[in-house]
């Protein structure tokens, strides 16, 4: 009766091995991620955005991209820019950006009169960044978007992590949104 009690536990503790290890994989770079994401590698192999796995993927030169096929064409991108004279800080970059987007936009409206701080990659030990993040919604042809732009500046570059949705969409959106930005790696 033993024999067969301690043969039952140990197929229990096999079985949540197996079920624990599935829950996870394990990208070409070696990053622990959850087994419902992809990994997509920068041109340059400066950084990894996670994005989940029925998420499609574009990359172009300098940028990279995913968005999923639902009515609002949800996306995000990334793209990384040189400092430079003009714009040699975060904040640079959002005052001279912000003044654009309203002469483009004729609603453009900030949802929050501070960025927000946030830690990119928090997933990851040791290689958090810290970031600051602007909402903001303007209208597109008859549709009403939302952006939730985070910008963060590492080894001299400064990234822009762009997320973009229908203003009625971005709830839905919101639980996968974090995960991205809790996995994003930079390497």
């Amino acid at each position: 009766m033993k024999t067969k009690n301690l043969i039952s536990l140990l197929l229990i503790l096999i079985l949540l091995c197996g079920m624990l290890a599935s829950c996870s994989k394990e990208t070409e770079s070696g990053l622990s991620i959850p087994s419902n994401m992809q990994s997509i590698v920068s041109e340059a192999g400066d950084y990894e955005l996670i994005v989940p796995s029925e998420w499609l993927v574009e990359t172009t030169q300098g940028m990279t991209s995913a968005y999923v096929e639902d009515q609002a064409r949800s996306n995000i991108t990334v793209c990384a820019n040189e400092l430079s004279a003009d714009i040699a800080s975060v904040e640079a970059y959002w005052d001279y950006f912000s003044a654009q987007f309203s002469a483009v936009f004729s609603d453009f409206t900030m949802l929050e009169a501070e960025p927000a701080h946030i830690s990119i990659g928090s997933a990851h030990e040791g290689h958090t960044v810290d970031g600051l993040q602007y909402s903001y919604t303007a209208t597109v042809g008859d549709v009403k978007y939302r952006w939730l732009q985070t910008v963060c500046l590492y080894k001299g570059t400064i990234y822009i992590i762009t997320f973009t949705t229908t203003v009625d969409m971005y709830e839905e959106r919101e639980e996968e949104l974090v995960e991205i930005f809790r996995y994003f790696y930079f390497s």
